[in-house]
């Protein structure tokens, strides 16, 4: 059987100019051992049947012993065994899994580290006492994005619970709006809807000494959203950032969410460094180095996302405007806008969302209850009484992009953006029609393009993912056409 390995690094001198380079170094097998699997079973079952409510109220997802054992694996424990002191935390720690699994896989580091937990929730931390996890773990009670320490960490390692903050029934972290506000001032990279995983990345690594390291198993979202541009941003100025892909099957059953492992080094030496590699096969192989990450959005490379960029002259950003459909709430609370079937249907048009729009074609039916008067469309938005293309917020069933060109001019909702041709030299140059431009989005390539940049990180896409796709004009799209069938 092979063994998991971790990345190490060698330096190497050519023509004066230093490289890193990747090796796998072996360790010992972390193959989990049939008790550690029946413990893992065993505290599983007991949070999933006595803790129900704390784990949907605070995000919590019992990790699986073999990524434990994998990050732990992550730790450098030659530069920590060396050091009098060694402080180690793991935040929003519930049944401490991954103090327990520095006990189990580095004995030494957990005899001689000072070892902290960070719990909210009492009735996990009453648990966790019954269990003999060793005097030298100090469990505390606190809401760790409100904790105040009097030390810093050399190590930070665990969980962090993933999920908007909100006491609304549609988010799944029960935050009240007073705590709310309180994290909003604290945390600098907080944006938009952010997910509370942010905060606490954002934390650790202010709690981190110099030189510390951070490694944390959370969703892969931070790398492509909008919400995260501001952690983005602060990861690559406060260290060096390395992510490992582990892909979406991590946590199913109990969840769908597409997770990596955040291994950062807190150190002025790697500021702008950024590393993207994959786990699969019990190896961790290297994607992309980058020593000028600016916070940019991560995506992965493949020779067909090269190649459909090296063709494409445009990004879709340059030809269109992109702008996305009125929400709900903002639908419910317009006074031009009725839930009754008007008397007078031929004087009203119904308000089209997602289920209307197929690829290259648009169902004019009403599925979404609403109408609006003809005459007060435009008071919506403007746009709607021009033909224009719509592209659809999430993924068809096959991970295609669904675009079509709305000739009828309906008002919309919901989860669809609507392009817009920009009135500018590069409209001039590009020479592509509209009926071009949705084959080529509905088109197996684009498909492709998208699966292989993004992966399995969203099952929807961005703005931001949709105004950076590249885009041919009318040459580069017969080119791209003249390739190899997918």
């Amino acid at each position: 059987m092979d063994n998991l390995r971790r990345i190490g690094r060698i330096k190497t001198v050519n023509k004066n100019v230093k490289r890193t380079k990747y090796q796998l170094k072996t360790h010992k097998s972390l193959l989990v051992r049939e008790e550690a699997l029946m413990d893992y079973k065993i505290h599983q079952s007991i949070v999933n049947n006595n803790f129900k409510s704390a784990k949907k109220d605070y995000g919590i997802f019992f990790t699986p012993e073999w990524v434990v054992d994998f990050m732990i694996n992550l730790i450098d424990v030659d530069k920590y065994i060396i050091k009098k002191d060694i402080t180690i935390l793991e935040p929003a720690c519930g049944l401490a899994q991954f103090l327990i699994g520095i006990k189990r896989n580095q004995p030494l580091l957990f005899k001689r580290g000072k070892l902290f937990g960070v719990e909210v929730n009492q009735d996990v931390i009453n648990y966790l006492t019954t269990l003999n996890i060793g005097n030298n773990i100090k469990i505390i009670k606190d809401d760790y994005l409100l904790w105040q320490p009097d030390l810093s960490f050399d190590l930070i390692i665990g969980n962090p619970p993933y999920g908007i903050p909100s006491l609304s029934e549609h988010y799944p972290i029960k935050i009240d709006n007073t705590t709310k506000e309180k994290y909003k001032k604290l945390y600098e990279t907080w944006y938009g809807k952010y997910n509370v995983y942010g905060a606490f990345i954002e934390k650790s690594i202010k709690l981190l000494k110099e030189e510390g390291q951070l490694i944390f198993i959370v969703p892969a979202t931070f790398m492509i959203l909008d919400e995260f541009k501001r952690l983005r941003a602060f990861l690559c100025q406060n260290g060096g950032t390395a992510i490992i892909y582990l892909g979406p099957d991590v946590f199913k059953p109990e969840a769908e969410v597409t997770v990596v492992v955040l291994n950062f080094l807190k150190s002025n030496k790697f500021v702008h460094r950024l590393e993207l590699l994959e786990y699969r096969d019990n190896k961790i192989r290297a994607i992309n180095v980058n020593t000028r990450w600016n916070g940019e959005v991560v995506t992965f490379e493949t020779e067909h996302t090269c190649m459909i960029e090296s063709i494409c002259s445009y990004r879709l950003g340059d030809i269109y405007e992109v702008r996305i459909s009125p929400r709900t709430p903002e639908i419910r609370n317009n006074p031009c806008i009725t839930k009754e079937k008007p008397f007078q249907e031929e004087d009203y048009l119904p308000l089209l969302n997602g289920r209307n729009l197929k690829c290259n074609e648009v169902i004019y039916k009403n599925f979404t209850g609403y109408w609006i008067k003809k005459g007060d469309m435009k008071k919506l938005r403007g746009y709607f009484g021009v033909p224009h293309i719509v592209v659809g917020l999430g993924f068809r069933g096959d991970g295609r992009i669904a675009a079509a060109i709305d000739e009828r001019c309906y008002p919309w909702m919901g989860d669809v953006y609507h392009l817009l041709r920009k009135e500018n030299l590069f409209n001039v140059q590009f020479g592509t029609s509209d009926t071009e431009v949705v084959e080529y989005l509905n088109s197996d390539y684009v498909k492709k393009y998208v699966k292989d940049k993004y992966r399995e990180i969203t099952y929807h896409l961005s703005i931001t993912q949709l105004m950076n796709l590249p885009l041919p004009n009318r040459k580069e799209w017969e080119k791209i056409k003249e390739r190899k069938a997918l």
